[in-house]
């Protein structure tokens, strides 16, 4: 009887382990339980979010690391960096844009974290520098924001010009704040100035340029499901502020759609509240193809073709929730694993669904028809958490690998 083939393919423990560093820890527990029964295989893998530059980056061929100087969330100039790197075909140039690095919430102190006070300006910013670097398609990957502003801000760095309602021109950055106060818009023909610098010459030739915007949610504009509502407490929202913030993206969506004949079903997409509604701008005002994260990932790691090798496909991520079955990486990997009918396992540092609840949930989310016994197959699939060993917060974030590998240990004794 030959080895059993173990397939890693897990995402980051935000906080405390990289997505490498995960699957390490779990191959090296496995191996200590079932010392030389196991070949395994690792893919780094991530959906959209932090980090999604580094996995990128190792899987490419000619890629580029390229420094450019933007303006944070809350408009300070700070050191950033774009990939570029040659397209498949080999006749132009792509460029990759994490905004975790340009417009990210960790860039921020907690004390910072505002959304009525943050812009997307500097994802825009970034998207110039792309441009001039001669990127024919630019793949945003926009998990992980700071910011509710629609991706307002970001256009605005790409001439999109905002005036209120006395019909002066709203200076830059627009932040989730000011969205209420837009009563016009304007495609560009100008980058509008930011404290007090002349405004530049446009790229107006938005027909030379591919977006593709990639994301880890699947959630709309607008609603109780929408940007603001579950989003924007994690960004430092209150319940005042949450009021003002979805009146003002309601209005700016509005306005967009009266001005500049945006349609009334960009808002309603699946993906168009990614990252406080950058993911409807991508689609409303750049053509934009929005795309899972993890469905990115696959196919640039061949994750399918790695599942179909696998006998045991093991995923999961630092806090597994009801959102990681929806767009994320653990619901790309289980996917896979339903359909070929692998057996699967979820790791991650604290579960917030029980277990019987996290099955009902796959039965629900995951896609219809890729089983005939789909509901058996999800009985099998187990989580495993670090929080259940029982150690306090701290200890779980600070020795996660060591956690993680006796997770694995104890687990792979149960195969």
């Amino acid at each position: 009887m030959g080895k059993k083939k173990v397939l890693v393919a897990i995402d980051k423990f935000k906080g405390s382990l990289t997505s490498l560093e995960a699957a390490q820890a779990v191959c090296r527990g496995f191996e200590s339980a079932c010392p030389g029964e196991c070949e395994f295989r690792i893919i780094e893998i991530a959906d959209g979010g932090d980090g999604s530059l580094d996995v990128l980056e190792k899987r490419l061929g000619g890629a580029e690391r390229v420094a450019v100087k933007v303006h944070n969330p809350i408009g300070e100039v700070v050191d950033s960096e774009i990939l570029v790197y040659p397209e498949s075909d080999n006749c132009g140039l792509s460029a990759f844009i994490e905004m975790a690095k340009v417009s990210g919430l960790e860039m921020l102190s907690k004390t910072q974290r505002n959304p009525l006070h943050t812009s997307t300006y500097g994802l825009g910013e970034a998207i110039m520098e792309a441009i001039g670097k001669g990127a024919g398609t630019i793949t945003l990957s926009i998990g992980g924001s700071a910011t509710n502003d629609g991706g307002a801000g970001m256009l605005q760095a790409l001439g999109y010009r905002f005036y209120n309602g006395a019909g002066s021109l709203m200076e830059a950055p627009v932040c989730g704040g000011d969205l209420h106060g837009i009563a016009r818009m304007e495609r560009p023909f100008g980058i509008a100035a930011m404290n007090g610098v002349e405004p530049r010459e446009a790229f107006t030739d938005w027909s030379q340029v591919r977006f593709k915007v990639i994301c880890d949610v699947t959630n709309p504009l607008l609603g109780e499901f929408g940007a603001t509502a579950v989003y924007g407490p994690q960004k430092g929202a209150d319940e005042e502020a949450l009021k003002i913030l979805e009146a003002g993206l309601a209005n700016y969506a509005k306005v967009a759609e009266s001005c500049l004949d945006i349609a009334e079903g960009c808002k309603e997409h699946p993906g168009a509240g990614a990252a406080g509604g950058v993911g409807y701008a991508g689609l409303a005002f750049l053509n934009a193809e929005l795309v899972p994260g993890w469905k990115f990932f696959a196919e640039i790691t061949s994750l399918e073709e790695s599942v179909q090798w696998a006998d045991l496909v093991i995923t999961g991520e630092g806090s597994l929730d009801s959102q990681s079955l929806s767009g994320k990486v653990v619901s790309g990997v289980l996917e896979l694993a339903s359909l070929y009918g692998k057996r699967a396992i979820i790791f991650c540092g604290v579960s917030k669904m029980p277990q019987e609840e996290l099955h009902a949930a796959m039965c629900k989310d995951l896609s219809g028809g890729i089983l005939e016994k789909k509901e058996e197959w999800v009985k099998q699939v187990r989580c495993c958490s670090i929080a259940s060993l029982g150690y306090p917060l701290e200890i779980c974030m600070g020795r996660a690998s060591g956690l993680l590998e006796q997770l694995a240990q104890d687990e792979a004794k149960l195969l």
